[in-house]
């Protein structure tokens, strides 16, 4: 008689039969049940927020995140803007390279 006959049915019922006795191992052994009474009675002692609260606390966080959003894209299109000035010279544009690769004759005046 073969050990496993069918694999595909005999498998997934092992890992599952595993699954519950390491659960049930852990959950049994008394530091681990210690620290899930501990917790429990912690969780007693929280305070909740409303709901209303909750979203207002959500939308200020939002509007937050939205206009510090603009407020860095506006540094970067100031900086950009002013490192790329020709007289500075930090970032090259892409029409600064087309205008130094051209032949002098191919220049617009």
């Amino acid at each position: 008689m073969p050990l496993l006959p069918d694999l595909h049915y005999t498998l997934p019922l092992l890992i599952v039969a595993g699954t519950i006795w390491i659960g049930w191992r852990l959950v049994n052994m008394p530091a681990f049940a210690d620290f899930l009474i501990a917790t429990e009675a912690e969780m007693n002692k929280v305070s909740w927020t409303t709901k209303r609260k909750l979203y207002q606390d959500t939308i200020v966080v939002l509007v937050t995140v939205v206009l510090m959003a603009f407020y860095l894209f506006a540094m970067d299109q100031a900086w950009s803007h002013l490192l790329s000035w020709k007289q500075i010279g930090v970032i090259v544009t892409q029409d600064e390279k087309d205008a130094g690769n051209k032949k002098p004759e191919e220049k617009p005046w």
